[in-house]
């Protein structure tokens, strides 16, 4: 199995944890679960296998925003949002303040 494989099928099974009611109900920003699964995710990758997990991760979400009936603007801000909390739990993992 390729590493974008890996990572597809990765991807897949995050998203998997949410459903198009979440994101209208609750911002995929704050759904911890996710988030920090994520964030785990990817601080255990690096170079270009965290960047086409992210970009991956990222469409997955976006997709599904607009799925479930936020504009394209709206959902982009969606997943903006969830990577700024992505990032804000890798540095919480790190031990770092954010």
């Amino acid at each position: 199995m390729t590493v974008e494989q890996r990572v597809i099928r990765c991807v897949s099974v995050v998203v998997q944890k949410m459903s198009s009611a979440n994101v209208r109900a609750f911002p995929i920003d704050r759904q911890m679960v996710l988030v920090r699964d994520v964030a785990a995710k990817l601080g255990n990758l690096h170079g270009d296998t965290a960047t086409s997990f992210w970009k991956a991760t990222a469409r997955e979400l976006l997709d599904l925003a607009i799925g479930s009936g936020h504009d394209a603007a709206s959902a982009s801000n969606e997943v903006r949002r969830f990577f700024a909390a992505v990032q804000k739990e890798m540095h919480m993992l790190a031990g770092e303040v954010a």
